[in-house]
């Protein structure tokens, strides 16, 4: 009789624990469950909710040389759109620069000394690339340019003209078609020669 009680009451006592285990079980199932939704939730609320930046550039296409160069959109240093496309029927040059770049720093007043003796007959356009806003902001009054600068903060535009190094000008013609895509500092003779050569302006 005493062995049969020990036994059950062995029985009942695997069956406690069996039941302990389940419950335990559930709850970490729950827990998990509970974490994954305020996971997704909180995910969902970033994501739907967060801005993409306003001054991010935008490029379609990839240049190439004698074909219509990529259709792009930059902002300005005042947060202002720029396109490509509205210098429809001017020569542009495309100047990439940074103020980590010694190079780009050298050639940023032969290019203002050259955007000036253009004048409207060619539209200088600086990108400021994958650069501090503050230092570029600081950088464009020391050296002095007038000319437009704008943005271009994860480099999409640099990489669809093909960039492989610092500083890097690109031609485009009058038609919107690109002529040429330098890589390096280049002097005022180069850019004046650059500009005849592919435009046929003299300046």
């Amino acid at each position: 009789m005493a062995r049969h009680q020990s036994k059950q009451v062995a029985a009942e006592r695997q069956e406690r624990r069996i039941a302990a285990a389940k419950r335990r079980g559930r709850n970490r199932l729950f827990l998990w469950v509970g974490v994954t939704v305020a996971v997704i939730g909180l995910a969902t609320l970033f994501f739907t909710t967060v801005e993409p930046p306003k001054q991010a550039a935008v490029a379609q296409g990839r240049a190439s040389i004698g074909e219509p160069a990529p259709a792009i959109t930059m902002a300005d240093f005042d947060g202002e759109d720029v396109t490509l496309a509205q210098f429809a029927g001017t020569p542009i040059v495309l100047n990439f620069w940074s103020s980590w770049c010694p190079f780009c720093i050298a050639e940023m007043p032969d290019f203002e000394t050259v955007s000036r003796a253009a004048g409207d007959r060619v539209e200088f356009i600086g990108v400021n690339l994958q650069d501090d806003q503050g230092l570029a902001n600081q950088l464009r009054k020391e050296t002095g340019i007038t000319y437009r600068v704008t943005r271009d903060p994860r480099g999409v535009v640099y990489d669809a003209f093909g960039g492989i190094g610092m500083p890097t000008t690109v031609f485009i013609d009058a038609d919107g078609r690109v002529r040429e895509v330098v890589t390096g500092q280049m002097s005022e003779a180069q850019l004046r020669g650059k500009i005849a050569e592919h435009f046929t302006i003299e300046v």
